[in-house]
């Protein structure tokens, strides 16, 4: 309600980017909704919004023959830390957790649910013109990372610069081989930007693909699994308290 009042209850959008995440987490924390930070900052905050949103996403034909408004779910290659596949029995850490692990079912996450929000939105006759994408951003020079060297002396460096040499040498090194903020955008800036129906994007068979450099790319197999995204999809409605209105 807060959200519809401050935008707007007759706002029209057209390009939803889910972007916002964090990344391995040294210790399992609930936030204060009781679920683990990870999955609720990657995930189920995300199909939150985009169900709120979505009512106001552009669903009627444009002038310029783009079809309706698009949702953008910024994933990564890191799925693949999820290698057994979607584990229901795991999806807020009860069973276990580990840094990566449940990095990469989060971002697991958000490729099955762009998945099923395209299968479901295509047989929908509000929202058939919706497109909805995943895509990997690549390496990128941003806070993410804070966790993996302490968000203490990430933040120390950010303000003071390099305690020594060996900081020194390591992060310029590592930072030849990672993207500006500028380069890591350019995938998913490209799909709010191009036209659905363009053949750069696949024209409508783009829907509910994975990209990577601007190229739709292939997902192992577990990433494109129906069955594990429809009940990821009724527990997500259950624990975040929406339903979509398709």
């Amino acid at each position: 309600e807060r959200l519809t009042n401050a935008i707007g209850k007759d706002a029209k959008i057209d390009v939803l980017m889910n972007n916002a995440g964090v990344m391995a987490l040294p210790t399992k924390v609930l936030t204060k909704d009781g679920y683990e930070t990870t999955f609720q900052t990657n995930h189920l905050g995300h199909f939150a919004l985009t169900s709120t949103l979505l009512p106001m996403m552009v669903s009627s034909q444009p002038d310029d023959g783009d079809g309706g408004g698009k949702v953008i779910n910024v994933s990564s290659e890191g799925y693949q830390f999820a290698s057994k596949g979607l584990e229901l029995d795991n999806l807020n850490g009860e069973r276990e957790y580990g840094p990566w692990s449940s990095y990469g079912l989060s971002k697991l996450e958000n490729i099955l649910f762009t998945n099923e929000l395209q299968k479901r939105a295509s047989k929908s006759e509000a929202y058939n013109t919706l497109r909805v994408y995943s895509l990997h951003p690549g390496a990128v020079q941003t806070d993410l990372a804070r966790y993996l060297i302490g968000e203490e002396k990430f933040q120390s460096m950010k303000e003071n610069g390099f305690d020594n040499w060996k900081d020194k040498f390591l992060m310029e090194g590592l930072a030849k081989f990672v993207k500006t903020v500028e380069e890591g955008a350019s995938t998913q800036v490209y799909l709010a930007a191009t036209l659905s129906s363009s053949n750069d994007v696949g024209g409508g068979a783009s829907g509910g693909k994975f990209f990577s450099d601007g190229k739709v790319t292939k997902v192992n197999g577990y990433a494109t699994d129906e069955g594990k995204g429809e009940t990821l999809w009724d527990i997500s409605e259950k624990l975040a308290g929406v339903k979509f209105e398709l």
